[in-house]
């Protein structure tokens, strides 16, 4: 199954599914350096994270701490309490989240406008316990299949997946027969409670489904659905150079087969 998404400069790398080999996986970021790091380095990046790609930033950071000299100090948070703590006066130098989200602090003079660059597409999944991979359902009459008659689904009730998921279930009509089985948990939390066999299904970003140990991809919902979570990064008015070359590692092309093999596909801001 192919997972497609557009890229501004060359034809993108779709999100891959278990057993995709991407070409090659980049060394990044130190063959980027120029005249910005010629100056003096700060010793600590204080990056926001959304919880859908921990997995993705906890791989880059080595990369990225040895193209700045900077330590990352990595806060991870669901993507909608993202704004809200930078908008409450917390300290930052580079952000991850939704675009819309990210347009709103542009907007109130939280970010600065000219950083803020498209970073990944990730779709929305449905993972279940297992650890052979099989079928993955892609269509809307199969994804409408097993969420009605599955016996427990959990979602990340304050995530930007869980209100996604909300939304697409009341499009293809299926709130009534399948909202009283489905269980909103802390962010985190669905994926791994269906690998420990607490509970049958699992949504969650495909990012998550893939990096989280004891469970599979059951399906993922198609793109024209509208379940796809777009992120984007940015940087603080006030941040150091440095994250301007993070940023410029975040979203550079030699990432793409990378990230595809993570989950995510590169995409372009409205």
């Amino acid at each position: 199954m192919r997972l497609a998404a557009s890229s501004p400069k060359r034809p993108a790398r779709q999100a891959c599914l278990p057993g995709a080999n991407p070409s090659h996986l980049t060394e990044g970021a130190h063959q980027r350096r120029g005249p910005r790091e010629s100056r003096m380095m700060p010793k600590t990046l204080r990056l926001f994270v959304p919880a859908a790609i921990r997995a993705v930033m906890a791989r880059l950071a080595p990369r990225i701490e040895a193209a700045t000299g900077a330590q990352l100090a990595q806060v991870v948070e669901l993507n909608p309490l993202i704004p809200e703590r930078i908008r409450a006066g917390e300290p930052y130098d580079i952000g991850l989240t939704n675009p819309p989200y990210v347009k709103t602090l542009i907007e109130g003079g939280f970010a600065d406008a000219g950083s803020h660059r498209a970073f990944g597409r990730v779709p929305l999944a449905i993972a279940r316990r297992g650890g052979a991979q099989g079928q993955i359902v892609s269509d809307v009459k199969g994804i409408a299949s097993l969420l009605s008659i599955a016996r427990s689904i959990v979602y990340t009730g304050a995530g930007t997946s869980g209100r996604t998921y909300l939304g697409v279930i009341e499009r293809m009509g299926l709130t009534d027969s399948v909202l009283t089985r489905s269980h909103a948990m802390a962010g985190g939390v669905p994926a791994a409670s269906v690998a420990a066999g607490e509970y049958e299904l699992a949504i969650a970003p495909l990012t998550t489904v893939l990096a989280t140990p004891g469970v599979i991809p059951a399906a993922v919902f198609p793109e024209h659905l509208g379940t796809h979570i777009d992120m984007s990064v940015f940087r603080s008015a006030a941040s150091p150079d440095a994250a301007a070359t993070v940023i410029e590692f975040l979203t550079g092309h030699d990432l793409d087969d990378e990230l595809a093999a993570a989950g995510l596909a590169r995409f372009e801001l409205d």
